[in-house]
């Protein structure tokens, strides 16, 4: 072999080699624009979608809950009685604020009078726009004078400081004893009324009490 021929051979080779590489060149830039196009076309659409459904989607609730611990209310009653509700803790009702659950409540009318009335439940419901206080589970109630009744729930007007129960009550004190299917306490305690299935046992008559 000459070496023009061997030239020539070198040559060729070297011209094929050229030619792979300058389709691999117009292949890449062929190609890579298209991907380029490609991948900025998904990321639109899911933007797209992402705020095209973002109205469907209901917001994820972030509300907290209002709790307090051992809360304290206090008001004062028509006829000037001051009064506190106080509880082991408290949550407020978040569609209504001025209702208000109570844990273990206590309610004390006429603070610092000889004898202040006291009521206490397992839980309970304070209106601050009403100031009515609804009492449920194991209500007891002691009007300060030695008397005490049991029911299962009852409702206090604190403005007014009257007490009233749809319930059967148990009460006792220095005249006796008493069993009742309702009953109302008026006149900071001084005139009771009880209603339904009235059961009494007198011991002394120094108080009234009113069946119906």
């Amino acid at each position: 072999m000459t070496t023009l021929d061997a030239d020539r051979g070198a040559f060729k080779r070297d011209l094929r080699r050229w030619r792979r590489r300058s389709r691999r060149v117009l292949l890449a830039r062929v190609a890579l624009p298209i991907a380029m196009i490609a991948v900025l076309a998904a990321v639109g659409g899911q933007v797209a979608w992402r705020t095209f459904t973002a109205g469907d989607r209901r917001p994820a609730d972030t509300k907290a809950q209002i709790r307090m611990i051992t809360p304290r209310f206090y008001g004062q009653s028509s006829d000037g009685r001051p009064f506190v509700i106080t509880a082991r803790s408290a949550v407020r009702d978040e569609a209504d604020l001025k209702r208000v659950f109570l844990d273990a409540p206590t309610l004390t009318l006429g603070v610092g009078s000889p004898a202040p009335t006291r009521s206490t439940a397992d839980r309970g419901v304070y209106r601050e726009d009403t100031l009515k206080l609804q009492l449920f589970g194991n209500v007891r109630l002691d009007d300060g004078a030695g008397y005490r009744f049991a029911s299962n729930e009852a409702l206090v007007d604190t403005r007014t400081g009257n007490i009233t129960g749809e319930t059967t009550l148990q009460g006792e004190g220095p005249t006796g004893q008493v069993q009742s299917n309702a009953y109302s306490v008026y006149d900071k305690g001084d005139r009771i009324v009880f209603r339904g299935g009235v059961k009494t046992r007198i011991d002394r008559k120094t108080g009234q009490a009113v069946a119906e």
